[in-house]
């Protein structure tokens, strides 16, 4: 019975809340956008999952510790992967764990340089290039100063991208308008955090991701589990007012 119910709730718009009342019964006391992230992050692997091949080639942008490049080597072995990551001692851990990757431990942006980055000690996962001190604000934050690079001049032309996954606290369309040349050329998958009030503080709306993604490259953009199955992708509007945090931009059907 059990699993029937997990089976029945599972990627519905209930799940969330489901999966909070019974970690809060248990007495783990996770917050809920937490609870969001697991199934996010669940969702997220179901995508790779179907989307790579034996010999697909992947980037993953904010890879922190690697959770996502496991996967792209685990689902493509045989492929080509690329991992950028601006915190030095992360970057440094995944060259030596994943040998076979390129690791770069760059910001990638819309134009090459030199550019502050502001550590959370305590979340490296929510560091970004803009101190964000509505999050954690009493949290240090350490500034450190990293090369920037666009995607566009660090894969080469003649390689084809089937999958990018971009996590950059809100820094999205910065590396958007830097890879829009390698989107449009390869019309990859692209799994993306996508927060509004985050993006606009790097002057980027959700309609101006929508505009890039959808208008420019060519692809649609649909919630996580909306694709999974089969669901209809978003139009601008439903984008820009979603409350949702994680997309996918794909090619149509």
């Amino acid at each position: 019975m059990r699993e029937l119910i997990k089976r029945s709730i599972k990627d519905t718009a209930v799940e969330p809340y489901c999966r909070w009342l019974v970690k809060r019964a248990r007495g783990i006391k996770m917050p809920f956008d937490l609870v969001k992230n697991e199934i996010y992050d669940r969702q997220a692997a179901e995508v790779i999952e179907r989307v790579l091949k034996g010999s697909s080639n992947a980037i993953d942008v904010g890879c922190h510790k690697g959770q996502f490049l496991k996967l792209f080597l685990t689902h493509a072995p045989q492929g080509h992967h690329f991992a950028f990551e601006p915190i030095p001692y992360l970057a440094k851990m995944l060259q030596t764990e994943f040998p076979s990757v390129e690791v770069y431990n760059y910001a990638l942006s819309n134009k090459p340089g030199e550019v502050a980055f502001y550590v959370i000690p305590e979340a490296p996962e929510l560091s970004g290039l803009n101190a964000r001190i509505f999050i954690n604000p009493d949290s240090p934050r350490q500034e450190i100063v990293v090369t920037s690079e666009r995607m566009d001049t660090m894969i080469p032309k003649e390689m084809k991208i089937d999958l990018i996954k971009i996590d950059v606290e809100g820094a999205e369309g910065l590396v958007i308008e830097g890879a829009i040349d390698t989107i449009k050329r390869n019309r990859p998958y692209i799994i993306l955090e996508h927060g509004g009030s985050s993006s606009k503080s790097f002057g980027f709306s959700s309609g101006d991701i929508y505009v890039l993604l959808v208008e420019q490259c060519g692809l649609r953009l649909s919630l996580l589990n909306n694709w999974l199955y089969n669901g209809p992708s978003l139009s601008k509007l439903e984008f820009m007012e979603s409350s949702e945090w994680y997309f996918i931009a794909h090619p149509a059907n």
